[in-house]
């Protein structure tokens, strides 16, 4: 806040166009920071992100990135959040998804590869029992999606399944989600890759809990 977004992005993604061989996601609320950004980067980007919190119409975010996107040819991230807000239930993840991979390669001709799809996750530790089922509701919907659509991506930021843990727990559970996801056929994740640990660092009592 305060700052020069553009001239920041500019000179990020310009220092990252030469330094670096990896896909670079490129992440803001505002158009010309992206647009910034992607006149910088000779390879495919990835724009975060789409979704339908205010709609589908000419005015909306989706519409003006989406536009972008095509443009420059970036990949996109697409968010299960429709004009209701965020899904939590598997069947609406899907059916948010199903809506985003229609509209996205019939009316913009984005092809099904280029689109990651996060179908979001909510953290299951507010000692609510509706929240108990939001990691599984997650999973349910990644492993239903890329059963229907073998070509989407979908990616997920991981670490809001154990917002309100303590740091020792919230490696745990992560780690183990983690696993979980990639089983249901999560293709990446957004995570702080220094705090998730492979399974077999953890006793059986302890991925027994976190499942």
């Amino acid at each position: 806040v305060g700052r020069d977004g553009v001239a920041d992005m500019a000179e990020l993604a310009g220092r990252f166009a030469t330094a670096s061989t990896l896909p670079i996601v490129l992440d803001s609320t505002e158009l010309p920071v992206l647009q910034a950004g992607l006149e910088k980067l000779g390879g495919r980007a990835v724009i975060n992100s789409v979704n339908y919190e205010d709609g589908d119409g000419p005015d909306s975010r989706f519409t003006k990135v989406t536009a972008l996107a095509r443009e420059h040819g970036a990949a996109l991230i697409a968010l299960t959040i429709d004009e209701e807000g965020q899904a939590r239930t598997a069947a609406h993840k899907v059916a948010i998804a199903e809506r985003l991979i229609e509209d996205l390669t019939t009316n913009w001709g984005i092809h099904e590869s280029d689109l990651l799809i996060d179908t979001l996750t909510f953290t299951i530790c507010t000692g609510q029992e509706e929240s108990r089922g939001d990691g599984i509701a997650t999973l349910e919907a990644i492993r239903e999606l890329k059963r229907r659509h073998p070509q989407v991506q979908t990616t997920l930021g991981l670490s809001n399944i154990s917002f309100g843990l303590n740091p020792a727990a919230r490696v745990l559970l992560n780690s183990v989600f983690l696993d979980e996801c990639v089983k249901a056929g999560l293709d990446s994740a957004i995570v702080h890759a220094s705090k998730i640990l492979p399974i077999a660092r953890f006793d059986d009592a302890q991925v027994t809990v976190a499942r």
